[in-house]
C-alpha cells in the first residue's frame, strides 16, 4: 500500500530541477570568506614588465606586439602572479591561424587592488604637515641630547 503523503516521481524531479537552478544564498559569514589580494607587479625591466605596461596600454596581440616574440609566455608568467586578463581569438591580415588577443581584465578584484597601489598622486597638506612636525621634533629632540649629555 502506497502513503498517501509521498510524493510521486515527476513531482521529486521537478522539486530536484528546481532546487538545481536556484541562486545559491548570500554567505552568513562573508568576514570568513578568503580575502581578495592584490595581483603582485613584475620585476622592472623584465619581458613578464614590459608586457604588463603594453597591456596596461590597451588590448594586445602577438602580431602587434613588438617587445618580444613569445607575449603568451609573458602572459602567463602574469597569470601565475596573480593577474587576470581576458582572451578572445582574432583574426589579423597575414596570419594563418586566428591569435589570440589579450585584455587586463578590469572589474577583476586583484586587478584593481595592484593598480590602485601603484596609482600616482600627491600628498595630503595634513599628513606632509604631520611628518614634517615629527621629524622635526625627532631631529631636535636628537640635538638637544647631544649637546646636553656629552659623551
Amino acid at each position: 500500500m502506497a502513503k498517501k503523503n509521498a510524493p510521486n516521481k515527476k513531482s521529486a524531479e521537478s522539486a530536484a530541477a528546481k532546487r538545481t537552478h536556484s541562486n545559491p544564498p548570500a554567505d552568513l559569514f562573508p568576514e570568513s570568506l578568503p580575502h581578495v589580494l592584490a595581483a603582485i607587479h613584475p620585476t622592472a625591466g623584465t619581458r613578464a614588465g614590459e608586457a604588463l605596461q603594453a597591456l596596461k596600454s590597451g588590448p594586445q596581440n602577438q602580431a602587434d606586439y613588438w617587445h618580444g616574440w613569445r607575449l603568451a609566455a609573458y602572459v602567463r608568467e602574469l597569470i601565475e602572479l596573480g593577474w587576470v586578463f581576458i582572451k578572445r581569438d582574432i583574426s589579423k591580415p597575414g596570419c594563418r591561424r586566428s591569435i589570440t588577443e589579450y585584455s587586463l581584465d578590469h572589474v577583476a578584484e586583484s586587478n584593481r587592488l595592484a593598480l590602485a597601489s601603484r596609482q600616482k598622486g600627491s600628498i595630503s597638506i595634513d599628513l606632509s604637515w604631520g611628518m614634517f612636525t615629527w621629524l622635526s621634533a625627532v631631529w631636535l629632540g636628537f640635538n638637544i641630547h647631544a649637546t646636553w649629555w656629552p659623551l
